[in-house]
């Protein structure tokens, strides 16, 4: 159960430990608060009758206390309310000693992100790291925090495996041999042929079938030998040519093919597939892979109408695809010695120290200390002494420099020196290493003066993409729309890629936003969407050719536009069956209005249970109803319950649609299950603290808009604590009130934002 806040503030009498520096603070909240926590009664198990000095250092606590005064939370409605005068005094002392009290900002490392797309740049090689870094805690939504970068044995022991993977590629002993395999309908096999029982796959004559969407049933594999299943391996790292003859039947538009780097006869992990869009009409496709010795290749029908089954007697109607050919060609090698060899070893007859300064400068983009270099040097000499060759002795400097904190982990100051900020800037907006022409602003010291010019150099490159993906993937929690696929038995004809369309949408805008300098206020509520093929048909908006993404015209009555509004975000704060409008009203506050707030983890609450008599409206206002939760439901379930119109995949509807799965009953020679579905009204007018009625999409975005403002700041908010990677608090009150206030005259744009954030003087600060 949540502990009340306002049990918190109680708390708040206790942080001064000398009474007599804060009498204001004692008085206020010795007449407020404490008739009801003292030694005779303790409201919520809070009894504080203890040492003032228990709670003098405890941030989060100071900030409870006064945001819940500002809010005008506490004390509570039936209690007797402080002078508007006092209030303002207490809220005066607390942010002055919120902002003596902040901690420094902890030591960061490189996140697996930040990890792939610095090896990327620096040696110009794709490498993918997720089978070989363990991934990321975040903390309140980011991954970039230094509170959740601690290092255990068991990363430590990662980096020196990714490490030595790297070296080995970057610097191979000899040239890869390029070869080519070619494959035709007779290396071709799906699962039908094991002991899955099939999934919609079979050979046609001269073309293999794929007819559903269920990568682990339904897929084409590659054998050697037409007589065995002896799968297809890549022999060698390197970069590799693929050629598929392929086309689309029964088919009016583009499809999705999936390549998965896996064995098709097993579960695959979605984070292994490769989407390739195939244009209406094409004969099929051509890609570029930077794969590892042992992947194995499979192709799966991603935009497939139909569930994969076992079809071969009885093709489905609706679209599929057939495949002829196959050529594999690789590993490619442009040039030789490779690009990456040329730059981690320029010339073949570098010395021990200058080898190390080389490669740390290239790593780094600082030289190191003199006792930090000594190290390194040593490991150069005893591989030159032993008669390593050059090769090998600059692949072991390279593993001990890139498993050195030098390397893994931010060098940051109190006041950030120059190259410091630049590192800061482009792991801001790049998620990687910064190049030649920002350091070398950097180093003329305009990046510290004026960086207007590189910031908007930097958006202007592809590599922002980064930040946009993943700003927006931690942001909005993109990565979840798909956790689970709708069930079509309930959801008919949205396909998988469908959501994959909805997961994008928030992404999308985002982009639009920031490249055409838009006012953040589309975030709240815009006049269009953004949408391919698949999201303006499910939309049913004008027809839209390709999966790229367009801003689109809303027609006058549609609901839609903001991200409330996004199918994306509707899907993802819902279960499979039903929505969840304390999910949905708790993501409101805690991205959009960027408030604490987490939902108890005991708390499930589905839609209406008809076998009996409680609707979930019911039961969330006999919930707020308890004095410990009814702080945060009074204000997540309005926002919450404003979109109970919109089913769990982001449609419209006008009933709850309550669904339950009936015992498995046997049918033929398999046991089935059944759906029953039953019916009831809503019901989703609340009142909001602020008197505001909310019944419907239309009237929750005209709340929002009336509370522009804070989300302004909130969503601002959010993108200082990727940049700064750490948390914002009440202390930065002032650092957000400065970027909001600056961007005014620019009518809040996105991209104006962006630049408030480089130019404030905190983002020169650890």
């Amino acid at each position: 159960m949540m502990r009340p806040l306002w049990i918190v503030l109680l708390l708040g009498m206790f942080l001064n430990a000398n009474v007599r520096a804060e009498p204001v603070l004692e008085q206020f909240f010795a007449q407020n608060c404490i008739e009801c926590h003292g030694s005779q009664e303790q409201n919520g198990e809070v009894r504080l009758d203890m040492p003032l000095s228990t709670f003098i250092d405890d941030e989060d606590l100071l900030e409870t206390i006064a945001n819940v005064l500002e809010a005008g939370e506490m004390p509570p409605e039936e209690a007797p309310q402080p002078k508007s005068q006092a209030v303002a005094e207490v809220l005066q002392i607390l942010q002055k000693r919120l902002l003596k009290t902040r901690p420094a900002n902890p030591l960061k490392r490189l996140t697996r992100d930040e990890y792939t797309n610095t090896i990327r740049d620096l040696f110009g090689t794709e490498f993918d790291f997720n089978g070989l870094l363990p991934p990321d805690h975040t903390e309140h939504g980011f991954d970039k925090f230094g509170e959740a970068h601690l290092m255990s044995p068991h990363q430590v022991m990662a980096y020196l495996k990714t490490a030595r993977f790297i070296a080995d590629r970057v610097l191979p002993d000899s040239k890869p041999v390029k070869n080519t395999w070619e494959f035709d309908v007779r290396h071709f096999h799906g699962s039908k042929n094991f002991a899955t029982g099939g999934g919609g796959d079979y050979r046609d004559e001269d073309e293999y079938v794929l007819t559903g969407f269920r990568p682990y049933r339904s897929n084409l594999h590659i054998s050697i030998d037409p007589e065995a299943h002896d799968q297809f391996t890549i022999p060698a790292f390197g970069e590799y040519q693929i050629d598929m003859k392929a086309r689309s039947d029964e088919s009016n538009e583009s499809e999705i093919i999936g390549i998965n780097l896996g064995d098709g006869r097993h579960p695959t992990s979605f984070e292994t597939i490769r989407r390739i869009p195939m244009p209406h009409g094409s004969k099929g496709f051509s890609t570029r892979l930077t794969l590892k010795a042992g992947d194995q290749l499979a192709f799966t029908f991603d935009s497939a109408r139909v569930p994969g089954r076992s079809l071969a007697k009885n093709p489905p109607k609706g679209p599929t695809l057939r495949f002829s050919h196959l050529k594999v060609t690789g590993p490619l090698t442009p040039q030789w010695p490779t690009a990456a060899m040329k730059t981690i070893l320029p010339r073949p007859d570098m010395k021990p120290a200058e080898l190390v300064d080389h490669l740390a400068l290239l790593l780094t983009k600082r030289p190191l200390a003199a006792k930090d270099r000594e190290s390194f040097v040593k490991i150069a000499e005893s591989q030159a002494t032993s008669g390593a060759s050059m090769t090998a002795t600059a692949r072991s400097v390279l593993i001990a420099l890139l498993t050195s904190p030098h390397f893994i982990y931010k060098s940051e100051s109190p006041e950030l020196s120059d190259i410091e900020r630049a590192h800061r800037l482009s792991y801001f907006l790049w998620n990687s290493v910064p190049d030649a022409k920002l350091l070398a602003a950097a180093s003329s010291g305009v990046l510290g003066r004026d960086p207007a010019a590189e910031v908007e150099r930097m958006l202007e490159d592809s590599r922002v993409d980064r930040f946009i993906d993943n700003f927006t993937r931690q942001w909005l929690q993109l990565d979840k729309v798909d956790d689970f696929g709708p069930d079509v038995r309930v959801f008919k004809n949205v396909r998988r890629m469908t959501v994959d369309s909805m997961a994008r949408e928030g992404q999308e805008l985002f982009r639009h936003l920031l490249e055409n300098e838009l006012s953040m206020e589309h975030f709240i509520d815009s006049d269009f969407v953004m949408a391919n093929d698949r999201l303006a048909r499910f939309y049913g908006l004008p027809k839209i050719e390709g999966g790229d993404f367009v801003p689109v015209k809303l027609p006058a009555r549609s609901e839609r536009g903001g991200l409330v509004a996004q199918a994306g975000f509707l899907k993802l704060t819902s279960t499979d069956f039903a929505t969840s409008p304390i999910h949905r009203g708790s993501w409101i506050l805690k991205n959009l209005y960027n408030e604490r707030i987490e939902p108890p983890a005991d708390v499930l609450i589905n839609e209406p249970d008809i076998r009996g008599t409680t609707t979930i409206r019911e039961a969330i206002l006999k919930h707020q109803q308890l004095e410990s939760c009814s702080r945060c439901h009074s204000k997540i379930d309005p926002l919450g319950f404003a979109l109970e119109y919109y089913d769990p995949v982001g449609r419209k509807r006008k009933e709850y649609r309550h669904i339950e799965e009936l015992p498995a009953k046997l049918e033929g020679t398999t046991f089935q299950k059944k759906l029953k579905f039953t019916t009831v009204p809503i019901d989703a007018s609340m009142t909001l603290p602020n008197g505001m009625e909310v019944h419907d999409l239309p009237t929750l975005k005209a709340a929002l808009l009336a509370d522009k403002e804070k989300i302004f700041k909130g969503i601002i908010g959010k993108l200082v604590s990727y940049a700064h990677g750490r948390d914002v608090t009440r202390a930065d009150r002032l650092h957000i009130d400065a970027i909001f206030s600056s961007i005014a005259q620019e009518d809040f744009s996105l991209r104006a934002a962006i630049h408030a954030i480089v130019a404030h003087p905190e983002f020169g600060r650890k």
